[in-house]
């Protein structure tokens, strides 16, 4: 069994949408003579490697505490696209994708994860391919990157055209390294009392 660590390390120096960079603040330290190690951790519900939930942009849509766990474990796929622009629904035809999979798309961004400055002209899905991706009925999209959507994408299509099917999502994966294949992933969100996303601890567990 092999396990591979596929979570960004979250830090003041990981990328971010506007200001909203996570703060881990020591409020006791051993070495200043306290009787412990404390920190205090402020974070969004959307930062480093974490999940969307479909009320994330659905009205009424799953939240954190009540959404199937099976959507952030169990079998996965990886698959590899070597794109030029946006992933299109052509770059998805030729990877067998089957209703109920968890589908993690490494399209070589995760060393923007470790890059404090936002990478605006990151790769995403096209309206098409999400679209192609819910009427496939998977279980889960993960991505690369902090968005399933190009930066300032109007309408959120590729959000809104998961979301609104019931199709959950992974952002922020860290893919480099880890072979295509099949894998058993655990990513599993916070308990978070009506939580529209959630840092994850990713890991993918060869079979």
């Amino acid at each position: 069994m092999k396990i591979y660590d596929i979570t960004a390390e979250i830090s003041d120096t990981l990328p971010v949408y506007g200001d909203e960079r996570p703060a881990a603040i020591k409020t006791a330290q051993l070495k200043n003579g306290d009787p412990y190690n404390f920190t205090k951790f402020a974070a969004t519900t959307h930062t480093g490697t974490h999940a969307d939930m479909p009320s994330h942009f659905i009205m009424n849509g799953a939240t954190c505490e009540n959404i199937p766990l099976d959507y952030f474990y169990g079998p996965a796929k990886l698959i590899r696209i070597a794109a030029t622009g946006h992933i299109a629904k052509a770059d998805l035809l030729p990877h067998n994708i089957e209703a109920g999979d968890i589908l993690l798309i490494d399209t070589g961004q995760s060393q923007y994860m470790r890059q404090g400055t936002l990478k605006k002209d990151f790769l995403a899905l096209t309206p098409e391919a999400a679209q192609y991706l819910a009427e496939k009925c998977v279980k889960t999209v993960g991505i690369d990157y902090l968005s399933v959507d190009p930066y300032g994408a109007a309408g959120f299509p590729a959000h809104m055209a998961l979301l609104g099917n019931g199709v959950t999502i992974l952002e922020g994966l860290v893919l480099e390294g880890v072979p295509e294949g099949e894998y058993i992933l655990s990513a599993l969100p916070l308990k978070i009392a009506d939580g529209d996303g959630s840092p994850v601890r990713a890991i993918l567990v060869s079979q």
